[in-house]
């Protein structure tokens, strides 16, 4: 029971970064590394492998070992697509829904955003940004709208953008976070074309 906990526990954690961007696109994963920041042993890291595989996230090396997934333009777009489509319909269910408790912690994660743009911590904003995007879905209050999307598995644009991203200048980032911050202004407001038309701008950088 222990060791799928400690499994589970590790597959979150990769996955997590997976998604924000911390590994680069055709990256190998070191166990041994994984192991020490996760604090758990090679056998977790392993059985978190098979999982991320199964979902396309990593791939393994001709020669064996796990590697992140490399992302083509066809794949960017086709996520930035469904991405588009599902966020645009929590946005229409969440303006109706969505409580305190869900416009704080999207407000804070905003401000976090804004925080590790101002002092270039891109890694920071691509991290926030996935948890931005992952909290307006879940402030529609659909359970089955936050699985689809959780199922999904959609990248910060594609890892391999993400990468593209990081040689922005910093104003971009800083740009990107004020219109996190407005995003929830206008939920506030009960605004949704404002939202959608930021949602939509959003593709441009993630």
């Amino acid at each position: 029971m222990k060791g799928n906990i400690q499994a589970d526990k590790v597959y979150k954690f990769i996955r997590k970064q997976l998604l924000a961007g911390t590994f680069e696109s055709g990256q190998r994963l070191a166990e041994e590394a994984i192991c020490e920041s996760a604090g758990v042993n090679r056998g977790d890291v392993r059985q978190a492998f098979s999982r991320l595989r199964a979902e396309g996230l990593i791939v393994r090396g001709k020669r064996g070992g796990a590697f992140v997934r490399e992302y083509s333009e066809k794949d960017l777009g086709e996520t930035q697509e469904v991405r588009q489509i599902l966020e645009t319909a929590a946005a229409r269910l969440a303006i109706e829904r969505a409580d305190d408790d869900d416009l704080l912690a999207m407000e804070e994660t905003a401000q976090h955003m804004l925080l590790m743009a101002n002092n270039g911590y891109i890694l920071g904003v691509c991290e926030g940004d996935l948890r931005f995007h992952s909290l307006l879905v879940d402030a529609a209050h659909n359970n089955r709208l936050s699985e689809l999307y959780t199922r999904a598995n959609i990248p910060l644009s594609g890892v391999n953008y993400i990468w593209k991203l990081k040689e922005q200048r910093q104003e971009v980032f800083i740009t990107d976070s004020h219109d996190h911050i407005r995003i929830v202004k206008f939920f506030r407001e009960k605004k949704i074309e404002p939202i959608l038309e930021l949602l939509a701008k959003g593709k441009q950088y993630g």
